[in-house]
C-alpha cells in the first residue's frame, strides 16, 4: 500500500498522546512535594511552582489539538492564542498571590488615625497584603478600614473553629487563623499617605499593610478569562472532536482566579492544591456549556490531508 496519501506525522507526536501531559504534571508535582516536605523548598517557593506549573500543563492541553497536522491554520491560531492566555491569565495573578516578592512599602498601624507616608511616585492599581497576629480569644475578629485610596479598603481577619474526624466516628476541634488577606485598591495620583480610619478587635500586634504593584487586576483577569475560554472552545469545535481543550482552559482559568482571591504567601501549598479542585468545579462546567452553545452556531473546519 502506498504511503502517499497519509498525513505526515508530527515531530511532537508524543505530546498528542492523552496520557503524556497528566503524567508529566503529576511527576513534577510529586517531585516538588518531596523537596517541600524535606524542607529544601519554602512554602512560598512551592506555592509559586504550583501556581505556574498547573496553568502551564493545562495550557499544553489547550494547545495539544493544534499539533495535529490535519488541523487548519485558523484553528491552530485560535488554540495557540487560547493556550497562551490560559497560561498567562491564570499564572500571573496566582503567582502574585503566593510569591509577590518585595513590597513597594510596608506600613504598621496600631490605632485609629495612624498614618504611613507613601513613597513619592506611587500610584495606580495596587495589591495590599493585610495581616496581623490574632489575639488569644476563642474566635477573635479584626475589622478595619484603610483610607488614602480612591475608595476605602475594608476587610476582616478572623479565627474560625471547626471539627475534623478522628478515627472511626470521633472528632476533634480545629481552629483556622485567617490572619492575612489580599485586597485590591487604587492609589490616586499624588497620594501622600495611607491611614487607619477604623479598627476593632486588634490585639497587641499592629495591622501590617504590605503594598505591591497589581500586574493583572481582577476585572481585567475576568475579561481575559472569558476571551481565552471562548477561543479555546471555538478551536475545539472547529476540530470536530472532543479534545478537552475547552475544559483544560476552564480549569486553568478557574484555578488562577481561585488562587488570586484566596491564597496568601504564608499558607500557599495546600490552598493552592485545593484550588485545582475548585477551579475544576467552576471552570469545567462553564466550558461544557459554552461548547454546547458554540456547536449550535459555529461551523466546523474541514480537515487537511
Amino acid at each position: 500500500m502506498s504511503d502517499e496519501g497519509r498525513t505526515p506525522s508530527s515531530p511532537f507526536e508524543g505530546l498528542i498522546r492523552p496520557w503524556f501531559l497528566p503524567s508529566f504534571g503529576l511527576t513534577v508535582l510529586v517531585g516538588v512535594g518531596v523537596f517541600w516536605m524535606s524542607g529544601m523548598l519554602t512554602e512560598s517557593a512551592v506555592g509559586g511552582i504550583v501556581a505556574v506549573l498547573v496553568p502551564f500543563v493545562l495550557g499544553l492541553f489547550v494547545l495539544r489539538p493544534a499539533i495535529d497536522p490535519s488541523v487548519d491554520g485558523l484553528t491552530k491560531g485560535l488554540l495557540g492564542v487560547a493556550a497562551f492566555l490560559s497560561f498567562a491569565v491564570a499564572a500571573v495573578p496566582a503567582y502574585e498571590a503566593v510569591r509577590p516578592g518585595e513590597p513597594q512599602f510596608v506600613a504598621e498601624l496600631s490605632r485609629v488615625g495612624d498614618v504611613q507616608a507613601v513613597p513619592q511616585g506611587r500610584s495606580g492599581d495596587v495589591l495590599l497584603l493585610v495581616s496581623t497576629r490574632l489575639g488569644g480569644a476563642a474566635e477573635p475578629t479584626v475589622n478595619f478600614r484603610l483610607g488614602g485610596f480612591d475608595r476605602p479598603v475594608e476587610g476582616e481577619l478572623r479565627r474560625t473553629t471547626g471539627f475534623a474526624r478522628v478515627g472511626r466516628g470521633g472528632s476533634t476541634k480545629v481552629t483556622h487563623d485567617h490572619d492575612a488577606d489580599w485586597f485590591e485598591a487604587k492609589l490616586p495620583a499624588g497620594a501622600k499617605e495611607i491611614r487607619l480610619d477604623k479598627v476593632q478587635g486588634l490585639s497587641s500586634a499592629p495591622l501590617r499593610v504590605e503594598l505591591y504593584r497589581d500586574w493583572l487586576p481582577h476585572g481585567l483577569a475576568w475579561i481575559l478569562s472569558i476571551v481565552a475560554l471562548a477561543l479555546a472552545t471555538a478551536g475545539e469545535v472547529r476540530c470536530r472532536r472532543d479534545s478537552g481543550a475547552s475544559i483544560a482552559a476552564g480549569v486553568a482559568l478557574g484555578f488562577g482566579l481561585v488562587v488570586s482571591y484566596n491564597v496568601t504567601p504564608g499558607r500557599a501549598v495546600v490552598p493552592a492544591l485545593w484550588a485545582i479542585v475548585l477551579g475544576a468545579i467552576a471552570g469545567a462546567p462553564a466550558a461544557v456549556v459554552l461548547r454546547l452553545v458554540l456547536r449550535r452556531f459555529m461551523p466546523t473546519a474541514a480537515s487537511r490531508g
